[in-house]
């Protein structure tokens, strides 16, 4: 067992050694060694940012849409967008016109487009690190200027055609200057040395935040040293030029430009330089070659105005916009905020199982657009999108949808809102537990301080309000029919197990037999069509069904990749639905008994719930309590809220008592459900 002493010194030894790990120097001679043997050792920027991210690893998902190992577990609900993405570094990687393009991540407030860089820079950064990602540079340029810039024009052709390397741009002016004074034009003098890029350290990333109040080019492009504007062109340059802007530090790595269209007009021209030409423009004094990515941030607003001005034609076309909406699946939203839980301090106040759920479902329904599909709820759609199995509405339904409603969740409630919301109410000292409908209710309460509160618009979040209740009341229902049944994991998993062996007997090449006996076996056709009826699959679907589910089960087999019976939204439904007691047993069940020959076991049938509902779903002992008497409300057919004609919402449902005295069951409602009951 190590002292506290040598622990210590173990972990000086170990900083010490993971510091020099990325210390090289040497002569030019040795650099172009390393790039005759790996011509990628000098690869652009673009190629560069691209390895970065295939360097975190990539999975597919059931469908088979790719997976970014950098994004996994912090970006969610933006697939598709962070497709579009790695396509854009994969097309530029290859050196196509599309590398002189700027990736702007055009979204809300909000919605992710500043994580999506960080991730990109942090993965830059690490890459860089690692063996296959080393970058060097002239030694003591402020530009990490690429070495092999030491070769002269006419020579490049010749390398190019024996050893494969491709060479782009020329010296910075301080290089130059450099090499043709200290070291007399012969680049074997040259020393080279790698570099690792830091966005602390300002090396290979820039950033710039175009909201500025003092919009000075300088902060680009770089500053002039007044005192030193005499002799030459070539010692002017090379001495007087500090190469210290954002667009010099992001040399050969990558540049972020927040809010662009915010942007003084004279810094959008500097970045049109860049992006066009891959030059960095110095006013008086020519300009500096520059090979770096550009992703910049927008607003949907400001992009939109931006678009309009008939003067923005020229930087209008240098631009890959890739949309960042707000995320519209319930499910993703939930992990943004379990996401964001662990890094605040609420780890003191009990969150319910279904109190992140029902703050997403306000928060994705505020993003959506009414259903183009008549005869679909706002609810139906965001189960759908959810990958919930909704009637009349499917995966088709969904594609159509979202082609018909391109900009879709490009405003709305932002996370950030009801965080924000959710930390209010869990700083109050008197609550232990943020109750769902609390929960609800701050978000409401704080809609006058957030969006614009037209009659309108008010009359749309009340609506919101009631859909979101509804959503609630569903899911509250569903989590106490789970807990009246116990063991109900098991049970499902067994019914899943029972289908899928079916299914593997049913689309077997060959017969199956039984291990223990050897008779030939048969799949079961009734049981199967037991658990389908439940979720309506006729004859005419039946075949066709049970081919998708056999295909979805067996391909996260062959993964490896975990399931259970709900992982396929079809299957979940028909064995809950299976299960699941009506909601008229249930209501009988959770109904205080009056009469001393029932009442012991209306204790032990309500009581077993409440304990399920704590030792095996994250419940606490109150909001168990809480829930249970919530859905027998629910049950009897009463209202949660009451809207005002002043557009005000009174809640109906206590937050501060399990058991609020208003709802107390009166003797008659006791004693008719006794009567049903007997």
């Amino acid at each position: 067992m190590s002292t506290p002493n040598s622990a210590v010194e173990n972990l000086l030894v170990e900083a010490e050694q993971e510091a020099g790990r990325h210390v090289w120097e040497g002569p030019f001679s040795e650099y172009l060694a390393k790039v005759i043997l790996d011509p990628s050792v000098s690869r652009l920027s673009h190629r560069l940012v691209y390895d970065a991210i295939l360097d975190g690893g990539a999975t597919e998902t059931p469908a088979g849409e790719p997976v970014y190992g950098i994004f996994q577990g912090k970006i969610f609900g933006l697939d598709e967008s962070l497709d579009r993405i790695v396509n854009y570094f994969a097309s530029a990687a290859r050196r196509l016109e599309i590398r002189k393009r700027i990736l702007l991540l055009l979204g809300p407030p909000a919605s992710g487009k500043s994580s999506v860089a960080d991730l990109i820079k942090e993965s830059l950064e690490r890459h860089t690190r690692t063996d296959g990602g080393a970058v060097y540079a002239i030694k003591g340029c402020p530009m990490q200027e690429e070495p092999l810039h030491l070769i002269p024009d006419n020579l490049r052709p010749q390398l190019m055609r024996e050893y494969g390397i491709h060479i782009e741009g020329q010296l910075c002016p301080r290089c130059r200057y450099m090499f043709r004074g200290r070291y007399k034009s012969n680049p074997a003098k040259v020393p080279v040395v790698r570099v690792v890029f830091s966005a602390q350290e300002a090396v290979g990333i820039g950033s710039y935040v175009a909201t500025n109040p003092r919009p000075r080019t300088e902060l680009l492009v770089g500053s002039i040293n007044d005192d030193k504007l005499e002799g030459d062109r070539l010692e002017v340059a090379g001495k007087a030029f500090r190469l210290d802007g954002e667009f010099n530090v992001a040399n050969r790595g990558l540049v972020e430009f927040v809010e662009m269209f915010k942007a003084d007009p004279h810094l959008l021209t500097a970045l049109l330089g860049l992006s066009q030409e891959q030059l960095i423009k110095m006013e008086r004094f020519g300009s500096v070659y520059a090979d770096e990515v550009i992703i910049a941030h927008s607003n949907l607003g400001d992009f939109n105005e931006f678009m309009a001005n008939p003067s923005s034609e020229a930087l209008r076309d240098r631009i890959i916009a890739v949309q960042i909406p707000y995320n519209t699946r319930v499910g993703d939203e939930v992990k943004i905020y379990e996401t964001m839980i662990r890094s605040s301090g609420l780890e003191n106040v009990h969150v319910p199982p279904l109190t992140l759920p029902i703050m997403s479902v306000f928060a994705v329904l505020s993003r959506l657009k009414s259903p183009n599909k008549t005869a679909v709820s706002m609810l139906d759609k965001m189960r759908a999108y959810d990958g919930q199995l909704v009637r009349n509405f499917d995966a088709e339904d969904v594609r159509k949808e979202r082609l018909h409603f391109p900009d879709e969740a490009m405003d709305g409630i932002s996370p950030r809102y009801v965080m924000n919301r959710l930390s209010d109410v869990a700083s109050k000292p008197e609550v232990a537990c943020v109750a769902p409908l609390l929960a609800l209710e701050s978000l409401w309460e704080g809609l006058s301080e957030y969006l614009d509160t037209s009659e309108t618009r008010t009359s749309e979040y009340i609506t919101l309000i009631r859909d979101t209740v509804s959503e609630y009341n569903e899911r509250a229902t569903k989590d106490v029919q789970q807990a009246y049944m116990e063991r109900f994991e098991e049970t499902a998993a067994e019914l899943l197990d029972d289908y899928l062996n079916n299914l593997i007997i049913e689309f077997a090449a060959e017969v199956e037999r039984d291990p223990g006996t050897g008779a030939l076996r048969e799949a079961d056709d009734r049981s199967m069509r037991e658990m389908e009826k439940h979720i309506g699959v006729n004859d005419r679907e039946r075949r066709q069904f049970r081919w998708d589910i056999h295909r979805f089960f067996t391909d996260r087999k062959r993964r490896s990749a975990p399931y259970d019976y709900t992982s396929e939204p079809r299957m979940k439904a028909a064995i809950d639905a299976r299960l699941f007691p009506d909601r008229r047993t249930l209501h009988t069940t959770l109904s205080k008994r009056r009469s001393a020959k029932t009442q012991v076991e209306w204790a032990r049938r309500r009581g077993a719930i409440h304990n399920r509902l704590v030792q095996s779903y994250g419940y606490c002992d109150d909001c168990a309590e809480d829930t249970v008497e919530y859905v027998i409300h629910v049950l009897k057919g009463r209202a949660v809220i009451r809207t005002q004609k002043n557009e005000r919402i009174d809640w109906l449902w206590g937050h501060e008592s399990a058991t609020p005295p208003a709802f107390q069951e009166s003797e008659g409602e006791s004693e008719n459900e006794e009567a049903a009951d007997d």
